[in-house]
């Protein structure tokens, strides 16, 4: 048996890799952000727990856009871009809240970090199932993201040096994650346009 293709989709497909490949930058930029802020959690754990507060409050409203763009992708199926768009809201909405007031609970925001992650963990691995490309990447990404969700939520009060370095050291694998992506998505697109 055998398949034929439209004629014209592999220019296609090349034309669309190649035009998504051009933001592999902000990718980056996303993914040394997220890498930076983890480091500076680790190796700054006395650091007031406000000024932590607020850089992760920056990091979840940065992530919800950026899950809001990769929603309107070409490249994406329904199911996955609904998802990327629920779990981009979600960061948006929580990145604010905690922006607004940074002087509020440590426990509130422990919670609020919490079910964050263990949501956005669940819908990785949703949307892990919808896609072949990047699978394995997405499944380990949504399993550290809820099993640190839910020791954040089983520890509000624990210490808050312990706090920081469990979403430090989320960020840092984030970060890294992200830097592989982002050259992938490069190395790509730039196979796509010398096809």
């Amino acid at each position: 048996m055998t398949t034929t293709t439209a004629p014209g989709a592999p220019d296609q497909y090349n034309r669309m890799l190649a035009e998504v490949g051009r933001s592999w930058g902000l990718v980056l930029a996303f993914a040394i952000l997220s890498l930076l802020i983890g480091l500076a959690a680790i190796v700054w754990p006395g650091a007031t727990i406000v000024v932590v507060a607020i850089l992760f409050a920056l990091q979840l409203f940065i992530a919800g856009i950026f899950s809001i763009m990769r929603a309107f992708a070409h490249d994406i199926d329904t199911g996955a871009r609904i998802l990327s768009l629920i779990i981009g809201i979600l960061g948006v909405i929580v990145g604010f809240a905690l922006l607004r007031e940074p002087f509020q609970s440590v426990v509130v925001m422990a919670f609020v970090i919490g079910i964050y992650w263990v949501a956005h963990g669940i819908i990785e691995l949703v949307g892990a199932f919808s896609r072949k490309e990047g699978r394995g990447m997405a499944i380990v990404f949504g399993v550290i993201s809820i099993v640190a969700g839910f020791i954040i939520l089983e520890y509000p009060i624990g210490s808050l040096a312990t706090l920081t370095w469990v979403i430090g050291i989320w960020l840092v694998i984030l970060g890294v994650f992200e830097i592989f992506a982002a050259f992938r998505l490069r190395s790509a697109a730039a196979h796509a346009g010398a096809a």
